[in-house]
């Protein structure tokens, strides 16, 4: 029962700081382009004064479907064998997947605008690379306390032997 808890505690966590992480970057974007975007964007509406609801509650959306993808695929809970690099195209597919249904369902950018969609492929290709990045220093930094652990364990056991 208790792992069951801190596993929805996990879940909530991935889910806001993924909304957090994206939301910045939206503040970002706001600034940069809101003024010149405000007028073919939903996401945009306001300019750079401000994000409309409608707007926040997509990324939130957004933000759970990520998070849900994220723990269904990178988690041995739900898929036990499945090598990690098809985890990751998967991952990559769907996520890609529901950003043009958001983009068409919510009006972020003209469908038929080939600009709108080349810098949203560009920043999507970015933000990945940014994020398998931080993955793969943050599983090398677990790995290292990991073997670094081991080794002390090692230590302490030849010790006592």
């Amino acid at each position: 029962m208790m792992e069951e808890k801190n596993s929805l505690f996990a879940m909530i966590r991935t889910i806001f700081v993924t909304y957090g992480i994206m939301v910045v970057l939206f503040v970002i974007l706001n600034i940069l382009i809101g003024e010149e975007a405000k007028d073919f964007s939903s996401l945009f509406v306001y300019g750079n004064r401000a994000f409309s609801m409608a707007t926040l509650i997509q990324l939130f959306a957004l933000s759970l479907i990520i998070s849900i993808c994220r723990n269904v695929l990178f988690s041995d809970r739900w898929i036990k064998n499945m090598s990690i690099m098809l985890r990751n195209v998967l991952f990559f597919l769907i996520i890609t997947v529901t950003i043009t249904l958001f983009v068409i369902l919510f009006a972020w950018f003209p469908i038929d605008d080939i600009s709108a969609w080349s810098g949203f492929f560009i920043s999507f290709a970015l933000c990945s690379v940014v994020g398998v990045l931080v993955s793969r220093w943050r599983e090398r930094a677990e790995n290292d306390k990991m073997n670094k652990a081991l080794e002390r364990y090692r230590k302490a056991d030849e010790d006592r032997g």
